[in-house]
């Protein structure tokens, strides 16, 4: 029976995606495509006015009280809360996209305030850089790595082996290209029957040029509920 679908997304957000996946119906398979390395926080003289978060793997490094009194600016409702659930008293939530986070920030502070950008490393320059240029105080900070998980767990493999995966989802592109490297030639010939499920053209781009899937399907919002309304439920397959 295909009732399986993968979740490559990298813990915490692993768990609640899991529930959310057996809430509509389906066998949820966890394989985290990613390994998350805490790299720490130095401010040195920096204070900032506002703390600006992309991704909530930041968060585990923001675990001083005085940057918790600061706003807290970030992307997506599912971070805003993990914000808060760490300790940020003033958690403002832009949509879903870096662009409007972005847009959220020049509306909201004031030009010259000292803005704390807490991202993983390789990410955030461009974001920085347009900041600075609307007249902002930028301290970008790496304090987390993401390096690719690079062989798929035994036991998802033996799902799409045995035919039990209806779909895969992908929340990133980093976890996308990290699926797509591990797939050995017979598993990935087994994909021809598995729906892709990209949070982004951005993600579905990721996938082309890979392994042929039965169809890539994109969310219409970059959240996780536009994600459950591209996946569906089972009786809907």
């Amino acid at each position: 029976m295909r009732d399986g679908v993968i979740i490559t997304r990298p813990p915490p957000g692993l768990a609640p995606t899991m529930a959310a996946v057996a809430g509509a119906g389906w066998r949820p398979i966890a394989a985290p495509m990613l390994h998350v390395v805490p790299l720490g926080l130095t401010l040195g003289a920096f204070r900032p006015d506002a703390v600006v978060l992309t991704s909530g793997q930041a968060l585990a490094a923001l675990d001083d009280p005085r940057l918790h009194a600061c706003p807290c600016y970030v992307v997506g409702q599912a971070t805003a809360r993990r914000a808060r659930a760490a300790g940020f008293s003033h958690v403002i939530p832009a949509s879903g996209t870096a662009a409007e986070l972005v847009a959220l920030l020049r509306a909201s502070c004031r030009a010259g305030s000292r803005l704390l950008l807490a991202v993983g490393r390789g990410y955030g320059g461009d974001m920085a850089n347009e900041l600075r240029g609307a007249g902002f105080r930028v301290a970008r900070r790496c304090v987390y790595a993401i390096e690719p998980v690079r062989v798929l767990p035994d036991a998802t493999e033996a799902d799409l082996r045995a035919e039990q995966v209806a779909a895969v989802m992908f929340y990133s592109t980093r976890t996308a290209e990290a699926f797509v490297a591990a797939l050995g030639p017979i598993v990935a010939g087994m994909l021809a029957r598995v729906d892709a499920i990209a949070m982004s053209g951005t993600v579905a781009a990721a996938l082309t040029g890979g392994p042929h899937w039965r169809a890539v399907r994109v969310a219409t919002h970059p959240d996780q509920d536009a994600m459950l309304d591209s996946l569906g439920r089972p009786d809907s397959n």
